[in-house]
């Protein structure tokens, strides 16, 4: 719907007033048909006049402070940046905590105090992700986001994971409006008074409309169940429009949860909508290829409606690593006249990590630097799976001004912001994390044998399977450096199934044929010859679950792939260069991890993040069971 300014609705009624009144005084009176003149009639009734909306006419200048795919990530979480320390550490692979509920909280109180005229909101995906949804569904995230004072959310297709009467219990709990414009409720009753398509807030005098949207394949990808029916993005936000419109609403925001590239194609389709915050893709937007990150996009994307009117389209990555903050310039006629965006990534300055820095041995050493309470600083070099070895004093000083050089480089990029944790949400997150601790020494499983990491045995083909089963995909391919530990015969814990994988990558599923799944594992063989077994090559391994394959470890890169077969124990057929495979691995490998560079250069369209955890959606998979070998040869090395 185009926007009207106060001089056109007032052009438009002094036309029609016009044309009524010629109408009136300059028509003949109708003949009768004997050519006299005709008996005057009483008039009709004229119809009653529609009513003007009075358009709010108010100039703002709002900020959008905004999250999306927070997954329960109530703690930070380490992300790597590769940057140059000074000139002798050139390249170097750090490791910063980003996010946490009660580092955000402190962020967008900050960012309050600083720009009153905000609103603080969140695209979907609250659930699911870490022990903390699995413990609390959802009521430990919905205490911060109670007391960050959220403006509005809308709901991702993961708060459908447990069923609408979870979703409404969590919505019953909030002291924000949650809004969806394309759902119909009507038949699910836990919903239907819950959820609204719209909420309209008053700021500094001017009124900004909220809809939300969600993505429409929730059904195919969630458990939503029979009543809820979900209708079209597009079709649904031109009557929440027009609603808001008819309310004289001329600032209108949506909170979108479909995904960058569709929230892309939704503003070409519209008209009427200034800004879409998104989620659902975990897009990163922004400047920050040269820290090592890989965005798909500028922040804001500026894209033209239907009308040829800018909409500004914005996402915020994931997790609370970055907080997205968007300055937009309302005229009085509700007109965008400027913006700027200025996305942060959310970083503490508690504990950091260098990788290979020069040891008093000579040896490059990954050394992790922690920050004391009273300021001080200390370093600690890797011992095994933990950082607990005390170099010598004069390394320790190299390391401390090493990590000193960083802390400057990243103090003076505006792309971070650095701010202490809330001490009321660190308070408030241990009332929480106790009872998690309490979980992870649960006992998840059983192991019956020794599950070794090796060719075809131990948990990676076991962690193969339970993507396939998540995620419904045809084919898996794990890779062997995402399985860390090996499994001894007996009880395992839910702590155990975490270790095996604790990177919290998500599970990806993508788009593709016969011929490319063979140019991936080509990719991820040579990765796995020439870095992990370069002098023993026959003992190279590969995990993956819906296919068989072999590998001549002596053929030339390129060639090393045979006899692929795809389908299930008893049942494979040779795979089809032409035909469509759904394959499912994890995120680090979708964006290239590990040499996969035919998985990398696979378009965005045809990848899909489903937000599931992959140590989550394994202790889904493994509750309950007794764990085994898998009983089928997958991978056969032929040297």
């Amino acid at each position: 719907m185009m926007k009207r300014t106060f001089k056109a609705i007032f052009a438009i009624s002094v036309v029609a007033v016009l044309a009524v009144a010629i109408g009136c005084a300059g028509a003949p009176a109708a003949a009768s048909p004997d050519g006299k003149p005709a008996v005057a009639q009483a008039a009709a009734p004229a119809p009653a006049a529609a009513p003007v909306v009075k358009m709010d006419a108010t100039p703002l200048k709002l900020s959008l402070f905004h999250v999306n795919d927070t997954h329960a990530k109530l703690e930070p979480g380490f992300v790597e940046f590769k940057v140059d320390i000074d000139q002798n550490l050139k390249g170097k692979r750090t490791f910063i905590e980003l996010g946490g509920f009660a580092r955000l909280w402190a962020a967008v109180e900050a960012l309050r105090a600083e720009k009153p005229n905000s609103l603080f909101v969140h695209s979907g995906d609250v659930f699911q992700g870490t022990l903390y949804f699995t413990q609390f569904a959802g009521k430990a995230d919905l205490d911060f986001l109670n007391s960050m004072k959220l403006d509005a959310m809308t709901v991702g297709n993961h708060e459908f994971d447990k069923g609408p009467a979870v979703l409404a219990d969590f919505i019953e709990g909030a002291k924000f409006p949650v809004v969806v414009c394309n759902l119909d409720l009507s038949a699910e009753p836990a919903l239907a008074a819950a959820v609204k398509p719209f909420v309209v807030k008053e700021i500094a005098g001017a009124r900004v409309g909220l809809i939300g949207v969600v993505t429409p394949e929730t059904p195919y990808i969630s458990s939503p169940g029979a009543n809820i029916k979900f209708l079209d993005p597009a079709e649904s936000i031109a009557k929440a429009v027009k609603a808001l419109e008819a309310q004289g609403v001329n600032k209108i925001v949506v909170l979108s949860h479909i995904g960058y590239d569709l929230d892309k194609a939704l503003a070409a389709k519209i008209s009427g909508v200034d800004v879409i915050i998104g989620g659902h893709s975990h897009s990163l937007l922004g400047p920050v290829a040269n820290v090592g990150l890989k965005p798909v996009g500028d922040y804001p994307t500026v894209v033209k409606d239907a009308t040829g009117a800018n909409v500004l389209v914005a996402t915020s990555w994931q997790w609370a690593n970055q907080l997205g903050i968007l300055d937009v310039d309302f005229d009085a006629a509700g007109k965008i006249v400027s913006f700027r965006g200025t996305p942060k990534l959310l970083a503490g300055t508690e504990k950091l990590r260098i990788y290979d820095l020069p040891g008093a041995d000579g040896k490059m050493k990954r050394v992790e630097f922690t920050r004391a309470a009273n300021g001080s600083v200390s370093a600690k070099e890797q011992v095994g799976s933990g950082y607990t070895g005390e170099p010598p004093a004069a390394t320790s000083a190299a390391y401390l001004a090493a990590a000193q050089a960083l802390a400057k480089t990243y103090a003076a990029d505006s792309r971070f912001i650095f701010v202490p944790s809330k001490p009321e949400g660190v308070e408030k997150l241990k009332t929480y994390s106790a009872s998690i601790d309490g979980l992870k020494k649960k006992i998840a499983t059983q192991a019956a044998d020794e599950l070794k990491r090796v060719n075809d045995l131990g948990p990676g083909p076991i962690i193969a399977d339970s993507m396939i089963w998540k995620t419904g995909a045809d084919i898996a391919i794990m890779n062997p450096g995402g399985v860390r530990v090996d499994l001894v015969a007996g009880d395992v814990s839910v702590a155990q199934v975490y270790e095996l994988q604790p990177f919290a990558n998500t599970l990806m599923t993508v788009d593709v044929s016969g011929a490319e799944t063979i140019q991936i594992l080509e990719d991820m063989v040579d990765f796995c010859v020439t870095t992990y077994t370069p002098n023993k090559p026959e003992t190279a391994y590969v995990y993956v679950a819906g296919l068989k394959l072999t590998v001549d470890v002596k053929a030339a890169k390129g060639a090393r792939v045979k006899d692929v077969v795809v389908g299930k124990e008893g049942a494979y057929k040779p795979i089809d260069a032409a035909a469509k495979y759904k394959l499912v691995v994890n995120n680090f490998m979708g964006g290239g991890g590990d040499k996969n560079f035919t998985l990398e250069k696979i378009p965005a369209a045809r990848k899909y993040d489903t937000g599931f955890i992959d140590s989550e959606a394994m202790l889904d998979y493994v509750m309950g069971k007794t764990l085994k070998n898998v009983g089928e040869s997958r991978v056969t090395n032929k040297m």
